[in-house]
């Protein structure tokens, strides 16, 4: 990603999202912008498996400040909930089981 161009935004969403994800789903994306700019994730959307401890399906989202890693899962966000990188780089990751299935989520990430 490249805050100066068209790359800066980006939109990540679940498999097959807004439909159902399918079972055993396993997806990793590794996100990086230039040095010096970080990146910016904001949900569009968000219905996840909920489980206590978001260990069933879940978004793993790494690398990023105040929390360094969080684990989301559930229909409902904080409001004004967005996820600001540590540095120049992200990782997320979205894994399902073989049990229910949602509609997943849908992002927007922003290099700034």
């Amino acid at each position: 990603m490249d805050p100066n161009d068209s790359t800066n935004l980006q939109f990540i969403e679940s498999p097959r999202y807004p439909s159902k994800y399918p079972h055993n789903s396993d997806c990793q994306w590794n996100l990086s912008t230039t040095a010096g700019s970080k990146i910016s994730m904001v949900f569009d959307s968000i219905n996840i498996q909920w489980s206590s401890k978001c260990n069933v399906d879940y978004l793993f989202v790494g690398k990023i400040a105040k929390y360094t890693k969080v684990y989301l899962c559930g229909a409902r966000l904080p409001n004004n909930f967005s996820l600001v990188s540590k540095k120049n780089e992200m990782v997320l990751k979205f894994h399902s089981d073989a049990s229910v299935t949602k509609a997943g989520f849908r992002a927007v990430l922003v290099a700034a």
